[in-house]
């Protein structure tokens, strides 16, 4: 683009699809529930962004079953509140409520030196989303947008800006 942030058409020249195919259900709706002893994870893999917060000390979903433990219990909601795509949310069992870090409304652009490739759009702190077709998407705290054109997911990201190797020409 050449007019950023402000569209200049290019999506268009180079054959960007927008297309919305995205599940319209509210997030519980289509999470699976993973129960730990003393924390639970919600996750809809459909909305991963492939941003690989999950892994570092244990993969969540083997880290919430063992939330009883203080140390992995700090593990699963670090990596759990890290997840910018909001696949995945973890709750605290005793009160039903999900554990999540404070966003002020922000849009950010995600780059991912590891994959050598330029990611989703992340949007913190309840930022609305509207179809095209004027359809509110359920109000999230964190979410991430596809930016590629690759995802079978849109308007969310599904990593496949990795797979097609998306570099956006800052």
């Amino acid at each position: 683009m050449t007019n950023k942030p402000f569209c200049d058409g290019s999506h268009q020249r180079v054959g960007f699809d927008g297309t919305e195919t995205a599940d319209r259900r509210a997030y519980l709706d289509q999470a699976k529930r993973i129960p730990g002893p003393v924390m639970s994870l919600t996750d809809v893999e459909s909305l991963c962004s492939a941003a690989r917060f999950c892994d570092p000390n244990g993969q969540v979903w083997n880290l919430v079953l063992k939330t009883d433990h203080p140390t992995s219990q700090q593990h699963f909601v670090t990596q759990t509140c890290d997840c910018p795509s909001g696949r995945l949310v973890a709750w605290d069992d005793k009160t039903g409520e999900a554990v999540e870090k404070a966003f002020e409304p922000s849009i950010a652009l995600i780059e991912d030196p590891d994959q050598h490739c330029s990611g989703p759009i992340w949007l913190r702190g309840y930022v609305q989303i509207y179809g095209v077709d004027g359809f509110a998407y359920e109000l999230r705290n964190r979410v991430t947008l596809c930016r590629c054109g690759a995802s079978k997911n849109k308007p969310f990201c599904d990593g496949s800006h990795i797979a097609i190797g998306f570099i956006d020409r800052l």
